[in-house]
């Protein structure tokens, strides 16, 4: 269903330090965790099956400070960001560089100022489920395949952006759409229905 790039904040996820033989400056935690609801994020809620990432493309993912590709910390293809699907999600293990915004970011992290983690993503296709609950009255997306995780990102905004959230906001408007379609449909069946049997 969905074929963009969108980006979602664990706003309860651990970042972790973790200390090293060799004192390299390591952080670890979860990107995303799965089975658990999200926030409303403008109109429906999302959870992530545990499944979700059995094909997903991981080959090339970075580990960012706020999805900014010029903050850099680590990178799978370089081996300075490990990843591992657990039962509980996608954990992350990265080493950071020897730069500035790297030591600053470790220290935040150390003191607890920076404590939330986010990821950019592609869901595969037909890889997404909306549906609409009734009783809290509110569309519910459930996440069943990934086609790629692009970027983990260790973050202290857990803010979401329309541009973030917009694909799913037009999946959702697309299914209102054939909702209304097919009672419009409904109604001109019962009308015509209605005209033969008075015809007879």
């Amino acid at each position: 269903m969905m074929k963009e790039t969108e980006k979602r904040v664990m706003s309860t996820v651990e970042v972790r330090t973790k200390e090293s033989e060799d004192d390299a400056m390591v952080i670890g935690g979860y990107a995303l965790k799965y089975g658990t609801w999200s926030q409303d994020l403008g109109g429906f809620i999302e959870t992530i099956d545990k499944q979700s990432l059995k094909n997903a493309d991981l080959s090339d993912v970075r580990c960012l400070i706020d999805h900014d590709n010029s903050r850099i910390l680590g990178r799978t293809t370089a081996k300075t960001l490990k990843l591992e699907s657990d039962d509980v999600g996608l954990r992350f293990e990265c080493t950071l560089p020897n730069t500035t915004y790297a030591k600053d970011l470790y220290e935040n992290i150390r003191v607890g100022n920076v404590n939330q983690c986010s990821f950019g993503f592609e869901v595969d296709k037909n890889g997404d489920e909306l549906r609409f609950d009734k009783e809290q009255s509110i569309y519910k997306r459930t996440i069943k395949a990934f086609k790629r995780i692009f970027d983990v990102t260790v973050t202290s905004t857990p803010a979401y952006t329309d541009t973030d959230v917009a694909p799913a906001l037009r999946s959702i408007e697309h299914l209102e759409k054939e909702q209304r379609n097919k009672i419009e449909a409904e109604k001109l069946k019962i009308e015509m229905d209605l005209i033969e049997a008075s015809l007879e």
